[in-house]
């Protein structure tokens, strides 16, 4: 019997050996065929064909296994703006054509998108949005709004109704479980720590976070007002009192040009290219016309030197940058480790002449943050480093910010929260009334298990951890203080863990300049002696190929297959939450300098 199954396990990893060549060899021959493509053909009166929806995000790999086959957008923030201005330049680009559908993407981006199209308009040519049966909400109309025209059909759902926020409390869900968390904080702003201590927001929080959404609103109606041509009281009274939700309100109220269907729209871009009814629209991809050479479009492409982008976007935590599920750090991570080799490369290269950090992260890890501050100050002593801030820049990432010899924010960034804070979480209730688990613990000294989670943290610990904590807090207001030119004090009333605007925190001088990323890119090379059109960009750190990916993917696979093997149903079970747990206990003891993740801003 044992031989059988050993002569059946063989047979069966010979097989998924022989698909996993197939499946390699398809992938080698694939990427030959890729990287031997030509640069695509654009014919003379073309238009730009735009998709644009769902999550735009920062940064991907120009892996073409990545973008062929990795799954979700095959575009990135600077790929359509660099787009953008090489179809202004381009002769054979007649427009632009945005197709319209619903967007997740921070306000901070849009707004760079919505400056480059504006750009783009300088050129003369024309730009033409539309939506067909898709529904079109405001971030959606934020951007379309600068087209010349802005098409939906009658019947499709349009959304404009207003801003809100919504937080996410955790309060109740611990005290079911038997969980207490004893947090310290440094900034009565700090608002990180709220949704395990309350279940609503507290004053302070709500002053800022009312501000931010004003300020959201006051940037969106003016821009509407201004593109179609609207008085600010009538957008006013179009969103807070008529509350539209259709097409045919949003023509209504002068938000939309008119009400047409797709192959109506096609015919408007006809008439914008001077072409009869019914001929073919010499249409160019957005993902194909990224790949043009922008000497192609005309642009200068010189070799002087490079600027390095070193992109610093996720929660910050040391290690490798990837992906985590910790509830309170979930999502992209950027991990000092890895940000600290992009900086090094950027530093050591001769090609590179000046280095502009992208920062779009709430922080995290204080000490991490530091880490990477450090190598951000030891790069800025050989060259120029300019920070660019995109939708968020706060907590650690303006610790990190203050390394840089000049600050660029967008006016949404949202970005200072100068504060920090400390958690424990007391599981001592959960284990023991939860799971049936005590603990009898023998210790050298009194404060040897202080970390241990099995307890909560007697008042003389609670004590050592404020110290500990107000300690970082200092360190945190003498860094901006020394980059800003200012006193500890002075940043301390700025700070408190308080958010602000972009350009709130030009107004307080925690930023220099408000502008986007290309403005951040040609203030570093001006400080570097480049002409324009003389350099080009290196982008650090290398994303993640496919094959990375999916080698990670394969080792959580392979983990879980093993767990399925050789545990049974019930430790399988209680395995995962232990896992859970440990999610949350990664962060007992340790001081984080970070703005909360789990809000809502819509």
């Amino acid at each position: 019997m044992r031989f059988l199954s050993t002569l059946i396990a063989s047979t069966l990893g010979t097989f998924v050996a022989l698909g996993a060549l197939v499946f390699l060899l398809f992938f080698f021959m694939f990427a030959v065929a890729a990287t031997s493509d030509q640069a695509p053909r654009v014919r003379t009166g073309s238009v730009l064909v735009v998709p644009l929806g769902g999550a735009i995000p920062e940064i991907l790999s120009d892996d073409p296994f990545t973008q062929s086959f990795g799954g979700g957008p095959s575009y990135d923030l600077l790929d359509l703006k660099q787009a953008f201005r090489k179809a202004a330049a381009d002769q054979r680009v007649e427009g632009i054509w945005l197709q319209m559908s619903p967007l997740a993407t921070g306000w901070g981006s849009l707004e760079e998108l919505r400056s480059s199209l504006l750009e783009f308009k300088e050129s003369g040519k024309f730009i033409v949005a539309s939506s067909d049966d898709r529904p079109i909400g405001e971030g959606a109309l934020f951007l379309s709004s600068v087209a010349d025209e802005v098409y939906a059909s009658a019947q499709a759902p349009f959304e404009f109704n207003g801003f809100y926020i919504a937080a996410e409390f955790y309060k109740n869900m611990l005290d079911k479980l038997d969980i207490e968390a004893q947090p310290v904080r440094a900034g009565k702003y700090k608002s990180a720590i709220e949704p395990y201590l309350r279940t609503n927001l507290s004053d302070e929080n709500k002053e800022q976070l009312s501000s931010l959404l004003k300020a959201r609103y006051d940037v969106f109606i003016s821009a509407i007002s201004e593109s179609r041509g609207l008085k600010v009281e009538e957008v006013k009274m179009a969103m807070e009192e008529k509350v539209i939700l259709t097409a045919t309100d949003a023509y209504r109220e002068g938000l939309l040009t008119d009400l047409l269907f797709q192959d109506e729209v096609e015919n408007v871009v006809r008439g914008h290219l001077n072409i009869e009814e019914g001929e073919d629209i010499r249409e160019i991809s957005i993902k194909s016309y990224i790949n043009v050479p922008s000497s192609d479009a005309g642009l200068s492409t010189g070799s002087d030197g490079e600027i390095a982008v070193v992109y610093a976007v996720g929660a910050i935590m040391s290690g490798e940058s990837g992906y985590s599920a910790n509830p309170l750090l979930s999502g992209d991570i950027v991990g000092s480790e890895t940000f600290i080799d992009a900086m090094q490369e950027a530093k050591d290269s001769d090609r590179v002449k000046a280095i502009v950090v992208r920062v779009n992260s709430p922080g995290g890890s204080a000490a991490a943050s530091d880490a990477m501050w450090r190598e951000i100050s030891k790069a800025a002593v050989e060259k120029p480093v300019i920070i660019s801030m995109g939708d968020v820049a706060a907590s650690g990432g303006y610790w990190i910010a203050t390394a840089g010899d000049m600050i660029v924010a967008n006016p949404l960034s949202i970005t200072g929260s100068i504060g920090v804070f400390s958690m424990m979480l007391d599981m001592s209730g959960f284990w023991e009334n939860k799971v049936g688990i005590t603990f009898d613990v023998l210790r050298t000294g009194p404060y040897a298990d202080m970390y241990s989670g099995t307890r909560g943290l007697s008042p003389e610990e609670i004590r050592l951890l404020e110290i500990s904590t107000d300690e970082t807090y200092e360190s945190f207001l003498e860094l901006v203080a020394e980059s800003r030119n200012m006193t500890p004090e002075e940043v301390d009333a700025l700070g408190q863990g308080r958010v602000w605007t972009g350009v709130e925190a030009k107004e307080k001088g925690l930023v220099d300049r408000l502008g986007t990323l290309e403005d951040a890119v040609k203030i570093a090379a001006e400080q570097a002696s480049l002409e324009e059109g003389s350099y080009g960009l290196r982008l650090l750190p290398r994303p993640k190929t496919v094959f990375e990916q999916l080698e990670e993917a394969l080792e959580v696979r392979a983990g879980q297959a093993w767990m399925n093997f050789t545990l049974s149903p019930t430790e399988q079970l209680f395995t995962q939450e232990k896992n859970r747990l440990s999610q949350l206990l990664e962060l007992n003891g340790t001081v984080q300098a970070l703005w909360p993740l789990r809000l809502t801003i819509e």
